[in-house]
């Protein structure tokens, strides 16, 4: 078996048996450790924030404090995601907000598109609206077929369906011509053919031809994300905006898009989850 899928079932089991703080506790100590270990890692975080924070950056401090919680949430939200092999849809700690609003789009029977980001648990957040009955799609980055498999059966286990982001065309013919809601995740070029543009203050790329479709099909667009709830009243929140449609250019969508992921980014630096060197010159 391979050595990551075996980890992965390992991680799988205990944290079934573990009361949800032990989970937390352990996960906050293995992201600590990760932090210390990870140089090459942490350097790619702390480029993210050091553009995030371009125009006011913390002292010192506190940026290495978003540094570590950003390992920390991200083990946290790992956690949650091995979870998805067993939970049921009481086991869903979510604060929600708009949900209703995908089905109000979908009454135009074009199919929506979610419009997301790598924040907080993009993972647990599909799981969720899937178990809440939205027929939901969602675009997955293609690793380790055995991997994949395994994450695929996570993903889809509360009825969410997924395809691979070399065949979203695909996807996109089967959320209209099925009226379903499609989640794209797209702060980073996968697929390695994006577009640039400027981010912050650098420049990054982001999926090309997601705007194309979108204004050529009319299909509704939903900000949409799962954050940890920072007043602790909740895991998680679930934040769900009003459709906007596009009968402009694309330049006008990549705008719009740009600057609302900017936005969300600011609100939660330590839950923005990229961990690869993605900003070009």
């Amino acid at each position: 078996m391979n050595s990551q899928v075996f980890l992965r079932r390992l991680g799988i089991l205990v944290v079934k048996l573990l009361p949800l703080k032990l989970a937390d506790d352990i996960a906050t100590m293995l992201g600590i450790l990760l932090y210390n270990l990870l140089r090459k890692t942490r350097s790619y975080i702390e480029t993210n924030l050091q553009h995030v924070f371009h125009e006011d950056s913390p002292d010192p401090e506190q940026f290495n404090r978003y540094v570590k919680n950003t390992f920390v949430n991200y083990a946290r939200a790992m956690t949650d995601f091995l979870r998805l092999s067993y939970i049921t849809i009481d086991g869903f700690n979510v604060a929600d907000s708009g949900c209703d609003r995908i089905g109000e789009a979908l009454k135009l029977k074009k199919g929506c598109v979610l419009l997301s980001l790598h924040i907080g648990n993009w993972d647990y957040a599909g799981a969720y609206l899937a178990a809440r009955g939205v027929p939901i799609t969602a675009l997955v980055e293609e690793i380790d077929p055995a991997m994949l498999s395994l994450y695929t059966k996570h993903r889809e286990r509360t009825g969410m369906r997924t395809f691979p982001v070399s065949k979203a065309a695909y996807a996109f013919i089967n959320a209209i011509k099925h009226n379903r809601a499609l989640a794209i995740l797209a702060d980073r070029d996968i697929v390695g053919n994006g577009v640039p543009v400027r981010f912050f203050s650098g420049k990054r790329k982001i999926p090309r031809g997601l705007g194309e479709i979108i204004i050529k099909k009319k299909m509704p667009v939903l900000l949409s994300y799962m954050i940890f709830d920072t007043s602790k009243m909740w895991r998680y929140r679930c934040v769900i905006e009003p459709p906007v449609f596009f009968s402009g250019g694309v330049e006008e969508f990549n705008t719009y898009m740009v600057k609302q992921l900017e936005e969300i980014i600011k609100l939660y630096p330590d839950q923005w989850m990229v961990f690869h060197p993605e900003w070009i010159a």
